[in-house]
This record gives C-alpha cells, sequence and structure tokens, in this order.
C-alpha cells in the first residue's frame, strides 16, 4: 500500500481501484446518488475522508513493508467477483456494492501481499458504511418508535388510542412517519461509534461492547425523542415540538446521548499500541512481477463485470403476455372510492383493475418481471403497496395457506376515513410463491441457474371494509379461494411465453 517499499506500489494499487470503479461504474453511482438523496447515508463522503486519516496513520509500518503478491488474495478477489454476478443476476445493488468494497480490500491483498493486507484491514474496513444498506429495517424501527411512545404515555398517564403506528391523545392526532423511524440516528451512530472504538480501543471486546451500545444507544434515545416531542406538543396545546422545533429537539436528544457516550467510554481507553516494525521476511518482488500481478488483479473484476453482462444478454426475452383467463369471466367496474394502488417500477406488464365480487369491489395488483436489472426489480425499496401516503398503516400479519393452489400471504392494513382497507400479497417467482424478500431472490438465483429465466411477479388482491380490517380480509380470503389458484396458473402460462 501507500509507501511500501518500493513507494509506486501504492499508484499501481490505486490504479487497480479505478479500474474496479470503473468496471462497477453504475453500482457506483447509486451509492453516491444515495449519499446525495438519503439522509441516512449522508455521511458517505465522510466515511472517504476516514479511510484516508486511518490510512495515513498506518504511513509508517507500510513503508517497511516487502511487497510481494499473494495467491489467497487473487482466489479472494475472484470469489468476489463471482458474488458480484450473482448480486446482479438477482438485482441486488447492496451485494454487489459489498463485492466492490471487499474489492478494494482483495486488490491490495493480491499485489502488495499478506502483510500490507494486515495494515490496511483495519482502515479499509470503514468503506462497509459507504454502501447504502439498512432501510429494510426501517418499518420494524417505525413500529418500535410507535410502541414505545404509546407504552410511555400511558405511563405518563395519557390516555392513547392506538393504531399500528397512529394514535390519538387527547391534544391531537400522531402518526409515525418514514422520518420518525430513527434509521438515521441508527446508521449515523454505527458509523461513529465504530470509529471512536476503532481509535479508542485494542482489545476486540471492548470494540464489540462499544459496537452493540452504539446500536442500542439511538433506538432509546429515538424512542426518548418521540416521547418527549409528543409530551412537549400535548403540555403547550401544540405550541411547542412541531415544526422546527421538532427536529431541533430531536437532534439535541441524540447528539446529548452521543457526547454523554464518548464521555462514558473514554474512561476505559486502552493505551495506544505500540508499532512494531517488520524485521527480515526476504526481499519484496521485482518491478515486473509487481506490475504483472496489477495487470492480472484489474482483468479478474473486469472479466467478471463482462460476464455479468453475458449472462444478462442470454436472458434477453421479449415482454410476456399477462393474459388473466381466470379473472374474465368477472365483471370489471371502477370504483367511486379512492383505493389503495401500489407502485412497482420497471415491471414489463402491470395489472391493475377493480372487480365485483360478491356485489362488491375487489382490487387486483399484478406487476409482472423479466430481464431484471438494476431499477427494474420486483424486489426494490422504490416499490411501494401504498405509495401516496393518503392510506394510514394500521396493521401487518401472515394469512395462512387456506388450500394447496391458495398459499400464504402477507396482509397489510391500511385506514383513510373510516374505511378499512386489507391488502393481501405474495410473491411468484418462477413458478414457486413466497412472501419473503430474500427467498424471493434466493429463489430467482436457483431459477436462473436452471436457465428458467428470472420471471416474477407480485400479486395483490385488496378488500374494502366500513366496518373493520377484519372483514375486509375475510373479503379478500374469499375472493383468493375462488380465484387466486387461477391467477397463478396464469402466471406460469405467461412464463412459458
Amino acid at each position: 500500500m501507500g509507501g511500501c517499499r518500493p513507494a509506486w506500489v501504492f499508484a499501481v494499487v490505486v490504479l487497480v481501484w479505478a479500474v474496479i470503479l470503473l468496471s462497477f461504474r453504475t453500482h457506483v453511482a447509486l451509492v453516491l446518488e444515495a449519499w446525495e438523496t438519503l439522509p441516512s447515508h449522508a455521511h458517505g463522503y465522510v466515511v472517504l475522508l476516514v479511510v484516508a486519516y486511518l490510512l495515513w496513520t498506518k504511513r509508517q509500518p507500510l513503508q517497511q513493508v516487502q511487497c510481494r503478491p499473494s495467491l489467497k488474495g487473487f482466489v479472494f478477489l475472484n470469489l468476489l467477483g463471482l458474488a458480484a454476478l450473482l448480486g446482479d443476476m438477482v438485482s441486488v445493488a447492496a451485494l454487489v456494492q459489498f463485492a466492490i468494497v471487499f474489492m478494494i480490500f482483495a486488490t491490495v491483498w493480491a499485489i502488495a501481499g499478506d502483510r500490507a493486507a494486515r495494515l490496511t484491514l483495519g482502515p479499509l474496513s470503514f468503506l462497509l458504511f459507504a454502501v447504502p444498506f439498512g432501510h429494510d429495517v426501517l418499518p420494524i424501527l417505525m413500529n418500535w418508535t410507535a410502541d414505545a411512545t404509546v407504552i410511555a404515555l400511558r405511563e405518563s398517564g395519557v390516555p392513547v388510542y392506538q393504531e399500528g403506528r397512529n394514535f390519538v391523545i387527547p391534544s391531537g392526532r400522531w402518526s409515525v412517519v418514514e422520518a420518525c423511524g430513527g434509521i438515521r440516528y441508527l446508521m449515523t451512530s454505527i458509523f461513529i461509534g465504530a470509529f471512536f472504538a476503532y481509535l479508542t480501543y485494542t482489545r476486540p471486546l471492548k470494540r464489540v461492547l462499544f459496537m452493540v451500545w452504539a446500536v442500542i444507544m439511538p433506538l432509546i434515545a429515538n424512542w426518548i425523542r418521540a416521547y418527549v416531542i409528543v409530551m412537549v406538543a400535548h403540555l403547550t396545546s401544540n405550541e411547542w415540538g412541531l415544526g422546527m422545533s421538532h427536529l431541533a429537539l430531536g437532534w439535541l436528544i441524540f447528539g446529548a446521548a452521543i457526547f454523554v457516550s464518548f464521555a462514558i467510554g473514554s474512561r476505559w481507553r486502552d493505551p495506544a499500541p505500540v508499532v512494531e516494525m517488520p524485521v527480515g521476511g526476504g526481499h519484496p518482488a521485482p518491478l515486473g512481477r509487481i506490475l504483472s500481478a496489477a495487470v492480472f488483479a484489474a482483468l479478474i473484476p473486469l472479466g467478471w463485470h463482462l460476464a455479468s453482462g453475458l449472462v444478462e444478454a442470454a436472458d434477453d426475452r421479449g415482454a410476456p403476455s399477462l393474459a388473466m383467463a381466470s379473472l374474465a369471466g368477472l365483471e370489471q367496474t371502477v370504483s367511486g372510492e379512492e383505493g389503495v394502488r401500489p407502485a412497482f417500477a420497471g415491471a414489463r406488464v402491470t395489472l391493475q383493475a377493480t372487480y365485483v365480487f360478491e356485489g362488491e369491489p375487489v382490487d387486483v395488483f399484478i406487476a409482472y418481471y423479466r430481464n431484471q436489472k438494476q431499477g427494474s426489480e420486483m424486489v426494490s425499496v422504490l416499490n411501494r403497496l401504498e405509495p401516496t401516503g393518503d392510506w394510514s398503516w394500521s396493521y401487518s400479519s401472515k394469512v395462512a395457506a387456506a388450500a394447496p393452489d391458495v398459499p400464504g400471504r402477507l396482509l397489510e392494513g391500511y385506514v383513510r376515513n373510516g374505511r378499512h382497507a386489507a391488502l393481501h400479497h405474495l410473491y411468484w417467482v418462477g413458478g414457486l410463491t413466497t412472501t419473503s424478500d430474500m427467498v424471493s431472490k434466493l429463489m430467482q438465483v436457483l431459477s436462473r441457474l436452471r436457465g428458467r429465466g428470472d420471471d416474477a411477479a407480485v400479486v395483490a388482491v385488496t378488500a374494502y371494509s366500513k366496518d373493520s380490517l377484519d372483514a375486509a380480509s375475510r373479503k379478500a380470503q374469499a375472493f383468493e379461494a375462488h380465484y387466486l389458484g387461477g391467477v397463478l396458473r396464469d402466471l406460469d402460462r405467461a412464463a412459458a411465453q
């Protein structure tokens, strides 16, 4: 690495890094876009500064390293290329982006050798925080925040009526939205906590314990923040705790929690380690061998990236015809009331229709995907079952399989102006069904490896009731008992086209 003997090895490694970033420039662009648009990852540029600083602190021992290419590093680099290929196959950007980060480390290992890899492992590990991940836990954080706030309000003697993430107190109605989930506090705390632990402790146990606290602390701080904001608004007749004071109070609580954590954590600081310069160990590799290793290291990620493009091109089939014969006998209608309208970007074919079933409207939504790629994949944080925010989420649960041709589904409950909506949904992937995002991705990999393509679809059935969510769910289940099996068989026929 930087300053290795001879010094030009640093430049060689940086050039290979550039090749990696250019080879996977589409995914690198997605990372940069996330830094600009996602508040939870606005610290992305700071990560680069931290990595540069930590590498600079290693310059003296790195100057003494005898650089020799490592076969283990090349093996690791190839495995990472395979991981990136699989990530592209199933359109999991995070998998490709993590592979890129580890490729940067593997490049050092392959070109400069084992000793350089050990010295740079810690600093380069912070590049993991540059990858935008963690948004899948946001709904869970929102649920926890709502429940914790309601519990604290009741313990304070404030009467509360709760319905999912929405609750009503005498002074007004509150809703836990995405900004209240605490994902920004959590991701920032983990990054800052890791940096603090790396600089403060040398014992692995201390670092692990502090990182555990860095995860727990922002959750508790966010719950306190939500409770304090609601109580301040309640006690001041909604004159305080809203608008800018809402944001300022939140960051004040989080900042105080970080300061106290660092102050207490510093009390158990480990002494700075003694830097031991490597001695002996033979001679550095000649220039020709280093350059040959660099060329080979650059060709590996480039080759895997090109292989990914060939795999995509080999499966470039046209759009299917989504002829839903199973629903042909049902009367279609235009509902007089607004319904829940899912939005799934990049689908090759989309069906969104309202049918009359037993005298009541039932919405059917199908988004069919083929030749999936980044920005047009079935499982994505950009896809929404209820994208408008007009309907308030109230409940989530599983709906058990009712028959062999009616598999299990997930229920999402919404409410708007006293009208309840029960949305049942599942994933269909190559003839099989699941309700799990992760399982659907694994099924997609297996389907492609078997040469069956990546055809997949999300199926959503929504029924409504002014009485209760249970009543709406029963209507959806009755509809599915008659027609869901036929819909899945229609999807099987579409895949064969």
